[in-house]
């Protein structure tokens, strides 16, 4: 979505900013938005980073601002798309089948040269519910069980470091055996805006048949949702996020690892 057509539709969605972060929000955001705050979409759960909080819980958050059942909704970030690909897929995977993310979020609008509000607008309470579509997540133990599943294709986004073993962030570094690794930082192109769909499908077609399936992964589950988005927008209709990701995987001893 780009952001004229925001600008042009405000009234008919409902604008999400997805940074985080409350100081941020008030130096200046698309007006009409309400923040999310971080941990409705990202929390710490059985000692692991990363996780999706309870779909019931995590509803209650996103109700809160402002999320209607049946109006679409715009999420947005003031960096480079993380944080909204995380909201757009925790939305997709709680039920919610009109989500759109702005491309090159905060910086595309004021680079369209709209205006920003700093004013804390209180949103009416949305009527949002969970309905969690478990086909949109993996655990570790569904990865397990389909290592050797030639339709299934686990695609770990993190550094190529992170991936051989060199940059270690768990107690074990390395990557899941058999995984591909394509880095989130890929699909990004001008402006922080994703790359167009020929030069996205030129990274993804060549790994990842459109009738098999992709599970992203990354250390926290947020680069992975990034490169969720970018299959998404190619038209890939089975995509996971392994949420866990590193921050489980890595931690787990019981769980194979391979180094470069």
């Amino acid at each position: 979505m780009d952001p004229q057509w925001l600008a042009e539709n405000q009234d008919s969605v409902t604008i999400i900013d997805a940074s985080g972060n409350l100081d941020d929000f008030l130096e200046g955001h698309i007006p009409g938005a309400a923040l999310l705050p971080r941990e409705s979409v990202w929390d710490t759960v059985s000692g692991v980073s990363g996780m999706l909080p309870d779909p019931e819980i995590a509803a209650l958050d996103i109700a809160d601002a402002g999320v209607f059942q049946d109006r679409p909704v715009v999420v947005y970030d003031g960096g480079n798309g993380l944080w909204a690909s995380r909201v757009f897929w925790a939305l997709e995977y709680l039920g919610h089948s009109r989500v759109h993310i702005l491309d090159g979020g905060l910086a595309a609008w004021t680079a369209a040269g709209l205006e920003l509000s700093a004013e804390a607008e209180v949103p009416a309470r949305g009527d949002f519910t969970a309905n969690p579509q478990p086909e949109l997540i993996a655990d570790a133990d569904y990865i397990l069980a389909n290592l050797d599943n030639q339709s299934v294709t686990v695609l770990d986004t993190r550094s190529a470091g992170e991936y051989t073993g060199e940059d270690v962030r768990a107690a074990r570094g390395g990557h899941i055996p058999g995984s591909v690794n394509i880095e989130w930082t890929q699909n990004v192109g001008q402006g922080r805006s994703f790359k167009p769909a020929g030069e996205l499908a030129q990274l993804y077609d060549q790994v990842v048949d459109q009738s098999d399936e992709a599970v992203a992964l990354c250390q926290t589950g947020v680069r992975g949702a990034h490169s969720y988005v970018a299959l998404r927008l190619l038209g890939y209709q089975k995509v996971r996020v392994y949420d866990g990701s590193w921050a489980e995987w890595g931690n787990r001893e019981d769980l194979p690892v391979e180094q470069l």
